[in-house]
């Protein structure tokens, strides 16, 4: 858990592309390096809507998950975030 809160309606979302949805240079450009992800996670926590988050990104797609107690902001802070990348 990044942040000591607990709210009690939270949401667990995930975000991602994959072989099926998006081409290569699109998961390339946000493909994450495994050890790059303690960082990505700690940045992730950082964003005011976030409570928890895990990030999975292989070759073939690229998965953001994330706990979140208001799913609309929480999904735009993390698409922001996405398209910094």
């Amino acid at each position: 858990m990044c942040k000591g809160t607990k709210t009690e309606r939270s949401s667990i979302v995930v975000i991602g592309l994959s072989v099926h949805t998006s081409p290569v240079e699109m998961r390339e450009k946000l493909a994450i390096k495994e050890e790059k992800w303690p960082c990505v996670v700690q940045e992730l926590c950082n964003l005011d809507h976030i409570d928890e988050a895990a990030v999975l990104s292989t070759c073939n797609r690229v998965e953001i998950y994330f706990v979140t107690g208001s799913w609309n902001k929480g999904t735009q802070e993390v698409r922001e975030w996405m398209a910094k990348v």
